[in-house]
């Protein structure tokens, strides 16, 4: 008992000086993208977990969280985060056409639910992302308040090896080229750049994709360094929310995502419209990749990279480095992960 409320007292204090909603945010995100295994919490294959049950989650439960706050949190959240599935609990599962799904909204669709079956597990979403994105587009309000009739996701950035990339983004493939965006970019930091080229390439890490943004374009962040007479604060990075990057990113590495497809590399799309990629396997000097190998998106894919922060513009363009970076911007650790 005791150390239930040492450890409530730790998730309170770490929340301090931020607001509510970002709490929450925050809270969210690491329940479902990387802390679901270990705290117990049931996910499906496709990164779904009852609303019911993150409630009852202890860092949700200490700083009382309710229901709405989580309808708020997928509806307010700048880069479309979260996505919320309406289960009308007189479905005997989610499989059936009237499960909808808005990305970053609620779905809604049906009559006023009435007390879930909770014998009935409302964790088999739809399994594929055809299903998933057929969805009403008609702005309904539902009438059911109860949690346990809705599943909640994170729409990209797991760690959690359970969860099936392939069943809910969407690929990318040379066979439609239409559907390429023209802009795949990874936002990166001075400490991080020197790393990324002594690896080979970008590596997941801990998460089970590197993430892309599709903005801003190469000539947009070009022409904005020759501008004279910028505003100081706008030059070193004005806030602007991008879906797949870091706004404070200082590296922006521009990857030939046409190259990297044709070379075998896997792209995806997911739901906030973030592009995704695990990379290829590396081989070691016998051929092999080994059961869990690890993977890269090799330095070969990398078309332009540009230094925004010092407006030192390209650095390295098509395997040849341009400029080096200065040490004292080597040095410097990356910023502490803040929004």
């Amino acid at each position: 008992m005791a150390g239930d409320r040492v450890r409530q007292n730790k998730d309170q204090n770490r929340g301090k000086g931020q607001s509510r909603d970002v709490q929450i945010s925050k809270a969210l995100s690491l329940l479902l993208r990387h802390a679901a295994e270990k705290e117990g919490l049931k996910l499906n294959a496709q990164g779904y977990a009852s609303v019911a049950d993150v409630l009852q989650w202890r860092k949700l439960k200490s700083i009382k969280c309710t229901f709405d706050e989580i309808k708020h949190a997928v509806d307010s959240s700048d880069k479309k985060r979260f996505a919320l599935l309406h289960i009308p609990s007189s479905q005997p599962t989610a499989s059936t056409s009237t499960a909808t799904t808005i990305p970053g909204s609620h779905s809604v669709e049906g009559a006023e639910s009435t007390e879930p079956d909770t014998s009935t597990s409302v964790l088999e979403a739809p399994s594929t992302a055809e299903e998933q994105t057929n969805t009403t587009q008609q702005a309904l309000a539902t009438t059911d308040a109860n949690p346990a009739n809705y599943l909640i996701r994170a729409t990209q950035g797991h760690s959690i090896k359970t969860v099936d990339a392939a069943s809910f983004l969407e690929p990318l493939s040379l066979d439609d080229e239409s559907k390429l965006p023209d802009t795949v970019v990874h936002g990166t930091f001075h400490g991080a750049w020197p790393l990324i080229l002594q690896s080979g390439g970008l590596k997941c890490m801990t998460r089970n994709h590197v993430h892309f943004a599709t903005g801003p374009s190469l000539e947009s962040v070009l022409a904005a360094q020759q501008e004279e007479n910028k505003d100081a604060k706008q030059g070193a990075g004005e806030r602007k929310v991008i879906s797949g990057m870091r706004w404070d990113a200082q590296v922006l590495i521009y990857i030939d995502i046409r190259k990297a497809l044709k070379a075998g590399c896997p792209f995806w799309r997911s739901e906030n419209g973030v592009i995704l990629s695990e990379g290829l396997p590396v081989f070691d000097a016998s051929g092999d990749a080994g059961g869990n190998a690890q993977r890269v998106l090799p330095v070969e894919f990398f078309d332009v990279v540009v230094e925004r922060k010092a407006k030192l513009g390209k650095i390295w363009e098509k395997g040849e480095v341009l400029q080096e970076l200065p040490a004292h911007l080597r040095s410097k650790g990356n910023p502490k992960n803040r929004r």
